[in-house]
């Protein structure tokens, strides 16, 4: 119940952070459309991603985390908050550093590696260049804002790390609607910038109610921070890897039609709404439970709360699925469709969706599973498995991508996400003990219950699209998209219902139990 609360929270925080998330992406595409401008700023973002994900996010989710919490757990917070800051330390150190190299061999690697294709538009391609230069001091700030989200994490404290990307997002988007008339595209640039600043000084107060013990140390010789460097090593190779297929989808569309990179970026964050709201909320949420079980040996409880994870991942995703695939177009056109942002680039975004939408469920299981080798201090299994994943991508990119557009670079993600979910399954199983008749039968009631809701939401759609034209009316058409997912909704509660899938009494159970706390108003005499 205590993984649902904080699920609960992280949900909530989350659902508003991705609603702004929309808000930004659907600002910028009204603003710069299908533009070179846009391309050359998606592609300039890459390098400064690939710089936070190599050397921050490994060491928060392989290694930090689990290793700061097994200090809580034994009740040695001083020696804990001195791992802490040698490791906060040392990781700004490294980012100041990586981010100063990238800065001069700027000028190589974006036509060589990012955007070769920008070649044929020296101008676009000089713009590459300068707006990666100018992002590149997002990274560092966004280090230090993942690094106090862990250390709150691990006390189980989940409101303010959740809160920090909305602000990120609100910044982002006051930069685009007031400072592009002046500034353009470099605009979005310093909005990135400040925002990722403002993400990590929003956290600051509640990291020191905590009564923050932060030191400039530099113990790299201590045996948490040896452990802290060990077990982030590998999934940093896995992030570098990861970083290669973004870097291959980049390449191949920017020598696609004008206008594929920005529908490619837009689609693949499309699906990520949803799966940040659901799924890596709840493996943040769990994340800190399941290290905390790992360093007592409590192996029966960490099963226990990994099914329980993965049970409400699928009852989630699944039809958050369905519901993106059917209704891929007008959710396409009601969120993007505005301003500069026209008929040929949501139809290239809605086509791009459909494919990464079908890996949706193997990219929010891939965000607990791989938690669960994390916690036990594995990092090596999900990395070989991840490598295995990737080189199936760049194959795959390799083969679609010419065949069937950036549909095909979508398809190639979906895939190879799909098969390592389920080898990362495959493995956990036998080692986890976990149960695979309840898991299978609970997936299967999942499934049936999806499917039911998407003939539902299909049928409903065929029914009433004579009334509704994409191109002339919004209102229409968000009341007809409202009252799909009203119907498919209801569809999915009365059949999960039916077939007493136990995540819905779950959630209820919770809800109750919140109401129940809120004090009632005094009655009348």
């Amino acid at each position: 119940m205590s993984v649902a609360r904080a699920s609960i929270i992280m949900i909530a925080t989350l659902v508003a952070s991705r609603v702004l998330g929309w808000l930004r992406l659907s600002v910028i595409g009204a603003t710069f459309g299908d533009s070179p401008q846009l391309d050359a700023f998606w592609a300039a973002f890459r390098i400064p991603n690939a710089i936070f994900d190599l050397l921050v996010a490994g060491a928060l989710a392989a290694a930090f985390i689990p290793v700061f919490t097994g200090y809580l757990a034994r009740e040695r917070e001083d020696e804990g908050w001195h791992v802490a800051s040698s490791v906060l330390n040392a990781v700004v150190l490294l980012l100041v550093a990586f981010s100063a190299v990238m800065w001069a061999l700027a000028p190589v690697l974006v036509p060589i590696v990012v955007a070769p294709g920008f070649a044929s538009n020296p101008a676009q391609l000089a713009l590459t260049v300068d707006l990666t230069r100018l992002m590149l001091l997002s990274p560092i700030f966004m280090g230090l804002s993942s690094l106090t989200t862990g250390i709150l994490n691990s006390y189980r404290q989940f409101l303010s790390g959740a809160t920090a990307p909305l602000v990120y997002n609100a910044v982002i988007i006051l930069f685009a609607l007031f400072a592009s008339p002046f500034l353009g595209i470099h605009a979005l640039a310093y909005g990135v910038i400040t925002g990722a600043l403002f993400m990590w000084l929003v956290q600051l107060p509640e990291l020191t109610f905590r009564r923050t013990r932060f030191s400039f140390s530099l113990d790299l010789g201590h045996p948490g921070v040896r452990e802290v460097l060990r077990l982030a090593g590998p999934r940093t190779l896995a992030l570098g890897a990861v970083q290669i297929v973004f870097l291959v989808d980049t390449n191949l569309a920017s020598r696609m039609p004008q206008g594929s990179l920005t529908a490619l970026t837009y689609a693949f964050q499309l699906m990520l709404l949803p799966l940040g709201v659901f799924s890596i909320a709840i493996s943040a949420a769990v994340f800190p439970t399941l290290s905390h079980y790992a360093s007592l040996g409590q192996l029966s409880r960490m099963r226990d709360t990994v099914q329980q994870a993965i049970r409400w991942i699928l009852f989630l995703t699944l039809p958050t699925a369905i519901l993106m695939i059917v209704l891929r177009r007008p959710i396409v056109n009601l969120l993007f469709q505005y301003g500069h942002f026209g008929a040929d680039a949501r139809e290239a975004t809605q086509s791009a969706f459909l494919f990464y939408s079908l890996g949706l469920a193997g990219h929010a299981l891939i965000q607990i599973l791989a938690r669960a080798y994390y916690a036990s201090r594995d990092t090596t299994t999900p990395l070989a498995l991840t490598l295995i994943s990737i080189g199936m991508n760049v194959v795959l990119d390799v083969i679609l991508g010419p065949l069937m557009g950036i549909d095909g670079l979508a398809l190639a993600n979906s895939i190879a996400t799909l098969a390592e979910a389920a080898l990362l399954f495959a493995l956990l199983a036998s080692r986890a003990r976990l149960r695979l008749v309840g898991i299978g039968f609970s997936t299967l009631k999942h499934v049936s219950a999806s499917l039911l809701m998407g003939v539902a939401m299909f049928a409903f759609i065929r029914a009433t699209n004579v009334t509704v034209d994409l191109e002339q009316t919004k209102l229409g058409l968000l009341f007809q998209t409202f009252l799909a997912t009203a119907v498919g909704g209801g569809v999915y509660v009365v059949a999960a219902y039916l077939l007493r899938i136990g995540e819905l009494g779950e959630i209820l159970e919770v809800v109750r139990a919140r109401l129940g706390r809120v004090p009632r108003a005094p009655t009348a005499a």
